[in-house]
């Protein structure tokens, strides 16, 4: 995920703003120099974009995502969700 202000000269601010929601999520993130990726369920990926996306209005931005199931992990129903890794 990759979070751009647009038309604000407090870019770095914005972006902070951005990053304390998605560490106050509680997912599992790592945050790099030009994007973030995100570990979780599709309910919980989406309600954080959601909350980023309403959290940020009226500020201008682009929010770019990608989503791929290709982590290696898998969804364990029995835990509520949470991801595992895959024992292959």
């Amino acid at each position: 995920m990759s979070f751009y202000p647009l038309g604000t000269e407090r870019i770095d601010e914005t972006v902070d703003e951005v990053l304390k929601i998605i560490e106050s999520s509680g997912l599992k993130h790592q945050i790099n120099q030009m994007s973030t990726t995100l570990w979780g369920n599709p309910s919980q990926i989406t309600q954080l974009i959601e909350r980023i996306i309403t959290s940020m209005y009226p500020t201008k931005f682009v929010l770019q995502i990608t989503i791929s199931n290709h982590c290696g992990c898998t969804f364990d129903d029995q835990r509520d969700g949470d991801i595992i890794q895959n024992a292959r």
